[in-house]
């Protein structure tokens, strides 16, 4: 579906201008990848599942699709964890922020006929730690209602 390709490029462009310092990660489904790259601080933005949601346009249909947004950090591995947590906390207040962006954004998609409607719904999964990489991944889950033309 060309709509969810239109929303991950339109979101990223958003995420660019606000995640100052963390680049696009070249490997946005397998993050341990990316440690091997020497990327420090990276981001993903990917697609999930999506479920039809009740619409009242004629010749639309509306979707409520979820999106995960992965802040990868390394960090420097210390005595004690001081520097894991701070580089979580720090990946939590991007998150927060990272939200209220693309609801502010009114995400405009290239197609004149796709509509994102609403994002909504932050979940946030539990930090994956990897020790040996000195790596912490913290992904959110946002739901985007679009709705694009049938016809």
């Amino acid at each position: 579906m060309v709509i969810v390709e239109e929303i991950v490029n339109e979101c990223k462009t958003i995420l660019d201008t606000f995640l100052v310092g963390y680049a696009r990660a070249d490997y946005e489904f397998n993050e341990f990848l990316n440690s091997e790259r020497g990327s420090e601080k990276v981001y993903g933005f990917i697609p999930g599942p999506a479920t039809f949601a009740e619409g009242r346009a004629m010749g639309f249909t509306t979707m409520n699709h979820v999106f995960t947004l992965k802040l990868i950090d390394q960090y420097q591995s210390k005595d004690d964890d001081s520097a894991l947590r701070a580089a979580l906390f720090y990946q939590y207040g991007l998150i927060q922020e990272s939200l209220k962006q693309l609801q502010k954004s009114k995400i405009a998609l290239p197609t004149a006929t796709n509509q994102v409607l609403l994002i909504s719904g932050l979940s946030l999964d539990e930090p994956e730690v990897s020790p040996e990489d000195c790596l912490v991944i913290l992904r959110a889950n946002f739901t985007i209602q679009y709705r694009y033309q049938n016809i």
